[in-house]
């Protein structure tokens, strides 16, 4: 594992030497690395654009293979019409004078020249097409079967990359039913709640989102009798927790991110909730049972856009509408573990493609 500092933008012509001198040394970082272009494969991923682009750039012969979200790949190829959209400042000193001097390949940084405002609305992206850098692209998606329109045929379709292919994780879970079962009755089956900074966001009234949050903690006790309910707080809360009804909860304040969470206790994991957090929808795509509840509060048209948004292409019962409804468990581990679209199968296409494309 080799690390990089982050390579923060520029504000202005007195910040432009600084910034050169920051891709400069990684960029020489990057391109010590011993990547043999005959036998190493280079794995970019779409939110670290930075980054890949120096690891790209420094190895331009090495066979590339990009994954990307629906979303991401959508921002990656999405075209900014010039009429509506200009340069940032940062954007244009990186796009025509640090990268074309550092020798990585040029980004594009736009915002709208009338900025409406909300989240999305700037443009980020590779100058250049990602057919003419990356040789293959998996299109991830929580079906694993969509493909954008038009796609080429170095683009692989594939489910999000989850805990459950992991052998060691999902041995556990798959081979362990009896023990599982044993553990239920202990007790010891988790349910987590994460929680949200109400008092900072304010998209509701504190009472009413407390009134209806107190709701989904009693449909959550209801539902999972006999199982270890955690409340898990968000690093931001400043004492949402203590206006709780958190009767039956134990509270965990260790600001241990998700991700890390998920993978140290997932054979124990039954289910995972949130009023409206991005946590809920990395636990949809790690293979656990998780659910949203954001639709059983009354927020406005403009936040039950932005949450849709945010959420992407979900099941159905991942947004829990009905409090009067149980839940329903519709994740499978087995078959995200053995599955014809699941990440590491469309990884080894990929791979493939380069040991076919070196025999030709």
């Amino acid at each position: 594992m080799h690390a990089f500092p982050k390579v923060k933008t520029c504000r202005g012509l007195k910040d432009l030497p600084r910034l050169y001198r920051e891709n400069v040394d990684r960029q020489r970082g990057v391109g010590a690395l011993p990547i043999d272009p005959e036998k190493d494969v280079l794995l970019c991923l779409a939110g670290l654009l930075g980054l890949g682009n120096a690891a790209l750039s420094a190895h331009p012969d090495v066979f590339k293979i990009l994954c990307a979200s629906q979303k991401a790949f959508g921002e990656l190829t999405r075209h900014g019409d010039r009429a509506r959209f200009r340069f940032t400042t940062s954007g244009w000193l990186q796009n025509r004078v640090v990268e074309p001097l550092a020798g990585v390949e040029r980004t594009i940084h736009y915002k709208p020249r009338i900025n409406p405002g909300g989240d999305g609305v700037r443009l980020r992206r590779l100058q250049k097409d990602l057919d003419e850098i990356f040789d293959v692209i998996i299109f991830m998606s929580n079906s694993g079967g969509e493909l954008p329109a038009q796609a080429e045929h170095q683009i692989i379709p594939s489910r999000f990359p989850s805990i459950a292919e992991l052998r060691d994780f999902s041995a556990q879970f798959n081979g362990g039913e009896d023990r599982l079962r044993q553990s239920s009755r202990a007790g010891h089956r988790r349910v987590i709640f994460f929680g949200t900074p109400f008092l900072l966001v304010k998209n509701l009234e504190p009472a009413v989102y407390i009134e209806h949050l107190n709701h989904g903690l009693d449909y959550i006790r209801e539902n999972y009798p006999g199982r270890a309910l955690i409340y898990r707080p968000h690093p931001f809360e400043k004492g949402e927790a203590t206006k709780l009804n958190l009767d039956d909860f134990r509270v965990e304040d260790d600001r241990e991110v998700g991700d890390l969470y998920f993978l140290r206790h997932f054979a124990e994991i039954e289910a995972v909730y949130s009023v409206s957090s991005t946590v809920s929808r990395t636990a949809l795509n790690n293979g656990l049972n998780s659910y949203a509840l954001w639709r059983c509060f009354p927020f406005s048209e403009t936040q039950t856009k932005f949450f849709r948004k945010v959420m992407g292409d979900v099941p159905p019962e991942f947004e829990i509408s009905d409090l009067t409804k149980p839940p329903i468990a519709y994740q499978d581990r087995q078959s995200m573990v053995a599955g014809q679209n699941s990440f590491s199968n469309a990884l080894k296409r990929a791979v493939n493609l380069k040991e076919r494309v070196a025999t030709l």
